[in-house]
């Protein structure tokens, strides 16, 4: 029989663990970290539950100390005070998983199963790269959320981040791609040398390789002397691409190849130049597709994608909305006078209901543009302005059906083609004014590429 080791303060718990689980596994409890730090070593139980929050050894400290004597020994995490630090740091000091109580048995019985197996092949997780307890994932900036979908996401960052592996985040705009891909980098063991942080879209074509890559004196008109490139200057470090998708099939071939060989020359240069970088990507788009479509190598997607991280969107974590609303009010509301310190039960019901189409950056400029109308110093229904997409989409069904009724009536030969091209002309004007004439934004707005942005502004031109 599997000997499971209970490891927690708290005597109605370990209890009701054998009370539970008595008859699958043969348990031994331990009341605090200290003494499961020693079970482990003479008990030598298969699997240990362990509480985090305990008196004389908190339950991280002991994973690292139990883990120092059995390296492959699965230890599941579990607390009360479930947080997205917490979560990582576990799964980076090698949990095998985390647990927030109170949780369902059968979950429990299911994550007891899988370690099992794991003790079977030895296949367990192990992360080794330490970090200080009092650090912060990401300077200045948090990753908020306690929801299931945010917590696994946590758990997935602790295990990828102290590995070599690419890393792929995908996820609609807005959502929160670069903390993620920040606290990759924080728990990695490439955190002491330089994050180099490039966004593709911002980046002109005809600069692309020269900005990733460098160039030599004289390469092209205006090089005027050498340039060292990002993947260069990010030697020994981690480089995080955003928007990989939006990078040209010739740049994609060139990463391609420092991905497999750590290989790449310089802009009119004929010397290989060999880097050692941890390269992170991230899209808001479908790459899969893409390679279908032509327009993204699926070579290169296979390189980056060793380990894909999602980030699910805000509408899929509606319980980590207070969490994420009080944390933008204490950012902005603090700079105010008389400053603004909390959100009322309706406001909050208000934005719980609303879909978020712009995610986390969305909720976070409703939350600011919330703390400077607010008068009272807690943010009310009236304070919070939400788009309102449903009264929009009827407008614009009014618009066309007006439109399609004058050209029949006009007699117009083509009524199909011409109204197709009006109303894409709109579209992208519309688009382009909302983004103050942003190409790259007027784009995501619009679910497609620059190029082909570029494409149908050009035939609107002729």
């Amino acid at each position: 029989m599997t000997k499971l080791l209970i490891v927690d303060d708290e005597k109605s718990v370990r209890y009701a663990f054998k009370r539970t689980f008595g008859d699958c596994y043969d348990i031994i409890t331990a009341e605090n970290g200290a003494q499961g730090v020693e079970d482990a070593a003479v008990s030598e139980p298969d699997i240990i539950l362990m509480d985090i929050r305990m008196p004389k050894l908190d339950g991280l400290t002991a994973l690292k100390r139990i883990h120092e004597l059995r390296p492959a020994l699965p230890v599941i995490m579990m607390t009360a005070y479930a947080d997205s630090a917490t979560a990582m740091r576990a799964m980076q000091e090698g949990a095998f998983d985390y647990i927030v109580k109170p949780f369902d048995n059968d979950d429990l019985r299911q994550v007891l199963e899988k370690a099992e197996a794991a003790v079977r092949v030895r296949g367990v997780l192990q992360c080794e790269c330490g970090i200080a307890e009092h650090e912060s994932p990401v300077v200045g900036e948090a990753i908020i959320g306690t929801s299931p979908a945010m917590l696994e996401v946590c758990k997935m960052i602790g295990q990828v981040a102290a590995s070599d592996l690419p890393v792929l985040i995908s996820g609609a705009t807005g959502v929160g791609k670069e903390l993620a891909a920040r606290a990759v980098y924080h728990y990695s063991g490439h955190h002491q040398r330089e994050l180099m942080v490039v966004n593709c879209a911002a980046l002109p074509d005809a600069l692309v390789e020269s900005e990733l890559f460098g160039y030599e004196s004289g390469a092209f008109t205006g090089a005027g002397k050498q340039r060292i490139g990002r993947f260069e200057q990010c030697d020994g470090g981690t480089i995080f691409l955003d928007e990989i998708g939006e990078l040209s099939l010739p740049a994609q071939a060139k990463i391609l190849r420092v991905v497999q060989e750590g290989r790449f020359e310089r802009l009119g240069g004929s010397r290989s130049l060999l880097t050692d970088v941890r390269l992170i990507a991230a899209t808001n788009r479908n790459l899969a597709e893409m390679v279908r479509e032509g327009t993204f190598r699926g070579d290169l997607l296979h390189r980056i994608n060793v380990f894909d991280l999602h980030i699910p969107p805000l509408r899929e974590r509606l319980s980590d909305l207070p969490q994420l609303a009080t944390y933008f009010i204490r950012r902005f509301g603090s700079r105010l006078s008389p400053p603004v310190t909390g959100i009322s039960a309706g406001a909050l019901e208000l934005l719980s209901n609303y879909n978020w189409p712009g995610n986390i950056r969305q909720l976070e400029n409703v939350i600011r543009r919330a703390t400077v109308l607010c008068r009272s110093g807690v943010i009310d229904v009236a304070d919070c302005l939400l788009e309102d997409h449903e009264s929009a989409v009827n407008d614009f069904t009014a618009a066309v059906s007006q439109r399609i009724d004058k050209l029949m009536a006009q007699g117009e030969s083509r009524p199909y083609q011409q109204l197709l091209t009006e109303m894409e002309t709109l579209i992208i004007t519309k688009a382009l004014s909302l983004t103050e004439g942003n190409q790259v934004r007027a784009a995501e707005l619009l679910g497609i590429n620059r190029m082909t942005l570029r494409k149908k502004m050009s035939m609107i031109k002729k």
